[in-house]
């Protein structure tokens, strides 16, 4: 495989990647705004709580085969036949270990409807395992579009099951069908996009083979996919359940921006790096081409929803989320080590380092805990600055990490994300200044409107005056996904190189 197709391969898996996740989240959080609306904090407090178990148990169900198949030079039908295997088998054994502690778990957490959710919930365990090794595959061979596909039929059958539950008087129980109904859907449409049926044969040797990287894989995403879930668990612990409800919430939020700016990318990295393993030099500038451009688009994003916070969620979920706005806007600080952090795992997959991305993971959750723990009886709000600060300590461990690893300097990323972080905090000024000044004399739907355009248009100006290059530059990256024609006009516009489009 030349650069060019690689490079050809990487953006178009991008863009169907972009697509996917678009579709994917924006059908999502259409839903969630409409359940939000009907629904209680305390409907929303009880289903993240067993969304957190059930989330645990799918991570343990994949034991890292998704990465596996994704980053193994060479994958024999012998090794994806016992990978399917081995999934679908822990898929059955947890959800049946959880079925049976659910009562007990109602009981620690002092709700009993809480019983009946776990279970109901387990079987996405199960649907999950049966389609990871499908994905994975669809994953390693840049079938972004059929992915893409999958999350439209997904997301489009679990809003037709929240719709139906909730008309029928349901409940919360709409935030349950919808889950469920999606992750069915997805597993399906993996099963239809991929028309690989796995033979009944299992290969010991081949499980030992992938058993070290799958342990260390999993550890990290195990870790890191239940980070906020074990928080919302301690809130619940400490506080009201109403007050897990505002941290989904916030969370929530913050987590469509990542779902929708780092995962496109972190996927398609993760192939790409794949495939750049043996050249360290090309992986360093993958890594930080990755991060400048997830930056350009992040940070403004996430500090936009700060700025905005107080005036949107009240105006989207109803004045019964007030709660929720000074939670996310603390969430949202955190997104400079998110950032970094989102990139830091398709790394160590790549150079085969997992293990150091695993303990990383394990002092993330650790100290998130403590803090946490430590803050609760402050309130919601200092549990969120404590979920930031624990962020941002823990920021020069991951650069410390990808230097001793990767050979990747701090000095080159800080650098890639500067111009772009700086824009993005200096367009929350205006909007924050609109906030307090028109508050009272605005309806909210016209206030978010103008904070928004204001931050928008503050944070062009400042890219294209003071960091023109850094803006060419980010352009010039994106240009492979454009036709050839259209790339050499773009290149003209900018004042970059016509003729660098042609080679």
């Amino acid at each position: 495989m030349t650069a060019m197709s690689l490079r050809q391969k990487t953006a178009l898996s991008f863009l169907w990647c972009a697509i996917r996740s678009g579709i994917e989240q924006g059908f999502s959080f259409i839903i969630f705004l409409f359940l939000g609306r009907l629904l209680t904090p305390d409907d929303f407090g009880l289903v993240a709580l067993a969304a957190g178990i059930v989330e645990v148990l799918r991570l343990l169900s994949w034991v890292g085969l998704y990465e596996v198949i994704i980053g193994a030079p060479q994958l024999d039908e012998a090794a994806a036949d016992s990978a399917f295997w081995t999934s679908v088998t822990l898929g059955l054994i947890l959800a049946g270990v959880v079925v049976l502690a659910a009562p007990a778990i109602a009981r620690f957490f002092v709700q009993p409807p809480l019983t009946d959710v776990i279970r109901v919930m387990s079987l996405i365990v199960v649907v999950s395992a049966l389609g990871i090794t499908h994905t994975g595959r669809l994953a390693r061979n840049f079938g972004h579009k059929a992915l893409a596909m999958r999350a439209l039929a997904a997301n489009f059958a679990g809003g037709i099951a929240a719709l139906a539950v909730i008309l029928a008087g349901g409940g919360m129980w709409a935030l349950v069908a919808q889950r469920l109904a999606a992750e069915l859907i997805q597993t399906v449409a993996a099963w239809t996009a991929l028309p690989w049926v796995p033979r009944f044969r299992f290969s010991l040797s081949a499980v030992k083979q992938m058993a070290g990287f799958c342990a260390r894989v999993t550890v990290a995403n195990l870790v890191n996919g239940v980070s906020m879930r074990v928080q919302e668990a301690l809130v619940g612990t400490y506080l009201p359940i109403g007050a897990v409800g505002s941290l989904r919430v916030a969370s929530r939020l913050t987590e469509l921006f990542q779902q929708m700016v780092f995962m496109p990318a972190n996927q398609v990295s993760m192939v790409a790096f794949s495939r750049l393993q043996d050249d360290r030099e090309s992986l360093q500038r993958a890594y930080i081409q990755a991060v400048r451009l997830s930056g350009l688009v992040a940070f403004p994003c996430f500090l936009a929803l700060a700025a905005t916070g107080p005036d949107l969620i009240p105006w989207l979920f109803g004045r019964q989320w007030q709660a929720s706005a000074p939670v996310l806007q603390t969430l949202c600080l955190a997104v400079v080590p998110t950032t970094l952090l989102y990139f830091m795992a398709p790394v160590q997959v790549a150079i085969g380092r997992t293990g150091s991305f695993a303990w990383l993971s394990v002092l993330h959750l650790g100290l998130g805990a403590a803090t946490t723990v430590a803050l609760a009886p402050l309130g919601i709000v200092a549990v969120g600055a404590g979920l930031t600060l624990r962020a941002w300590i823990l920021m020069p461990v991951v650069l410390f990490v990808l230097k001793h690893d990767a050979g990747i300097r701090p000095v080159a990323v800080l650098a890639a994300m500067a111009p772009s972080f700086i824009a993005a905090a200096a367009a929350a000024l205006p909007a924050l200044a609109m906030s307090h000044l028109l508050r009272d004399s605005l309806p909210a739907p016209l206030l978010v409107l103008l904070e928004l355009a204001a931050y928008g248009l503050t944070y062009c100006a400042a890219l294209i005056s003071a960091a023109r290059s850094f803006l060419c530059e980010a352009a010039s990256a994106l240009l492979p996904l454009l036709p050839t024609s259209l790339q050499i006009r773009v290149r003209r516009l900018l004042g970059l190189d016509p003729a660098a489009a042609e080679t």
